[in-house]
């Protein structure tokens, strides 16, 4: 290379860090704004979706409530009255609806309106505690929820025959001052979503006010980057592209290129990258095949094997076994089969946590390692084997109804792993012994 050469090769080198420089940050600054823009968008729309909801959710719940407490005092059903306080003491959709406004909306006054339909809703509550006193004590139902032993009847209500109770009980949640109760809910529910639209529209006004300033100020970058990409344009025909013709027509020749470097470095780095994919992508397979079931995408039973030595104690072991399975796959099939334990699968993990480990170890055996309990917890489990139970016995998504046996042990300090095994097994094995769906603790 000759000495008249390198200088217009430094100067390209300058030119180029120049350029891309100039142009890199240009297209960061668009890249930004326009980022920070669909940002704002989707977090209005988001955050006014998220307090609709709640707002939304508060009133249905409600009437809900509404629903089952006329339901029991006009026909005595027990299971409207357990109905009714499973939503007010488990469910809890109305204070769900309240934390979750709280949560997405700064604006009291749209929270205070949600508040005021909340505590609307607490003093019907009452009213209709009172209805189910009186029904329960005509129909003669004993036992009632724990919330209903502070409702006292008075004197007068107290010696109604039971007719005369069922009547009084009725007409407590139907009478006019009821409905005044729930038309209040739903003007407090109207207010709290008028006040949602209205903040809207401002927070609207707010970003498209500064969306027109964004559209200036991008106008004015792409004013910008169009002048330096004409720059670089004719600086890449005048000193880039001549010289790359050059390497070109040596490569094709398969001759020794000049030493500049850049062409090779670049062809280096794409097969790199490509071969770099590859690779890790082949990896990842190998890894997760290596650690989880193929059918059910469960930890399989060697991940379960050192997960277990990891997690002995300050945990529970629950083994779960799908019940005649292969009865279950000699009438219906092995497809059917798979699609039980698939079924099973996805149920277990729906009903525990995130962080308790789901396992296959065998054909139609699951285990479930439950972190951080002890056993003083064993009514969660149950609830939760429970709820999975019931989920299996439905049919509606087109399976036949399955059952499971469980067995627990909960893991101690002084305990091996294949002791804590062999307890939770005990469990496992004393379901079986008495006609298996069920639950054993060991």
């Amino acid at each position: 290379m000759s000495a008249r050469v390198a200088p217009r090769m430094r100067t390209i080198n300058i030119c180029s860090v120049i350029i891309v420089t100039i142009v890199s940050a240009a297209m960061l600054m668009v890249m930004w704004n326009a980022l920070i823009a669909q940002r704002e968008e989707q977090g209005l729309s988001v955050m006014y979706q998220r307090c609709q909801t709640a707002v939304e959710h508060l009133e249905d719940s409600s009437d809900c409530l509404t629903d089952e407490a006329r339901l029991f005092v006009s026909t005595g059903d027990r299971t409207h009255l357990d109905n009714y306080f499973k939503e007010v003491t488990l469910s809890d959709h109305r204070g769900n609806a309240l934390q979750d406004l709280r949560a997405n909306s700064d604006d009291s006054s749209v929270v205070n309106a949600l508040t005021d339909a909340y505590e609307t809703s607490d003093e019907l509550s009452k009213i209709e505690c009172y209805a189910f006193v009186l029904a329960a004590d005509a129909y003669g139902i004993e036992d009632l929820p724990v919330e209903l032993d502070e409702v006292t009847l008075n004197d007068t209500d107290a010696t109604l025959s039971s007719a005369e109770k069922i009547k009084r009980a009725n007409d407590l949640v139907t009478n006019d001052e009821y409905a005044s109760y729930k038309e209040k809910i739903r003007d407090e529910v109207q207010r709290s979503s008028d006040l949602l639209i209205e903040n809207l529209n401002k927070d609207l006004e707010v970003a498209h006010a500064r969306l027109s300033r964004l559209y200036m100020s991008l106008g004015v970058r792409a004013a910008l980057v169009l002048c330096v990409v004409f720059v670089v344009v004719l600086s890449n025909k005048l000193l880039l592209l001549r010289p790359i013709a050059k390497f070109e027509k040596n490569i094709r020749a398969d001759e020794r290129l000049e030493s500049c470097g850049a062409q090779e470095l670049r062809h280096l780095a794409v097969a790199y990258n490509e071969m770099y994919e590859i690779n890790r992508s082949r990896t990842e397979s190998l890894h997760f095949e290596a650690h989880n079931d193929a059918l059910t995408g469960l930890l399989n039973r060697g991940s379960f094997d050192e997960l277990l030595g990891q997690h002995k104690t300050q945990s529970a072991l629950i083994l779960v076994d799908v019940d005649n399975f292969k009865q279950f796959n000699d009438s219906h099939g092995h497809e059917m089969g798979d699609a039980i334990l698939i079924e099973v699968a996805a149920t277990l993990h729906s009903v525990f946590r995130s962080s308790d480990y789901i396992c296959r170890i065998g054909g139609d055996e699951f285990a479930v390692i439950m972190t951080d309990v002890d056993a003083t917890m064993t009514k969660v489990i149950e609830r939760k084997i429970g709820s999975a139970a019931e989920f299996l016995r439905d049919t509606s998504n087109g399976l036949p109804p399955a059952t499971i046996s469980v067995g627990v042990a909960f893991g101690t300090h002084d305990m091996s792993d294949r002791e804590l095994f062999r307890e939770a097994d005990g469990a496992l094995y004393e379901v079986k012994r008495h006609g298996r769906d069920g639950i054993s603790f060991a």
